[in-house]
């Protein structure tokens, strides 16, 4: 059998225009960390690569009140409570973003501007995990946590 194919399978698989290294940065200041939020597992939070916040705008806040977790009313950060948020949270994986994290219906949303200049949409949980989309060339999503020792501070859960 050629299995040659196989060395390509990585690339296949990735989406988009990203290439693997883009999705997330390695540093030797990565760590790895476990909360009770994670089942039993285990993620990796790293320095961001992320040019830094030049500004915030908070646009809004959803959610299922009546879903069994805390009420998503509660969950109504403003644009200095997202600010600290970003000045703690780092970098996790797409794949520890998606299928580790605990996903709850609450979310707070706005926009953001970076200092280079460039326009981005966030949204931000209350299980202290956001997501920020670059929505000017080149396109990047950025996923973020942060951990309860940097993030405990309300309104996140």
């Amino acid at each position: 059998m050629n299995f040659k194919w196989l060395v390509c399978l990585p690339f296949i698989l990735t989406s988009g225009v990203m290439s693997l290294a883009q999705e997330m940065p390695v540093h030797d200041a990565c760590v790895d960390i476990l909360e009770e939020d994670f089942a039993d597992d285990t993620i990796t939070l790293c320095p961001s690569s992320m040019s830094p916040i030049k500004t915030i705008h908070v646009e809004g806040s959803r959610g299922d009140a009546k879903a069994q977790e805390p009420d998503c009313n509660t969950f109504r950060p403003d644009a200095a409570t997202v600010r600290r948020y970003f000045s703690k949270a780092q970098q996790i994986s797409k794949r520890d973003w998606m299928h580790k994290l605990t996903w709850i219906t609450c979310e707070a949303s706005g926009s953001m501007t970076l200092q280079d200049g460039r326009k981005a949409r966030w949204g931000l949980s209350p299980n202290r995990s956001a997501l920020v989309s670059i929505e000017e060339k080149p396109y990047q999503k950025f996923f973020f946590f942060c951990s309860k020792a940097d993030c405990g501070f309300p309104p996140f859960w």
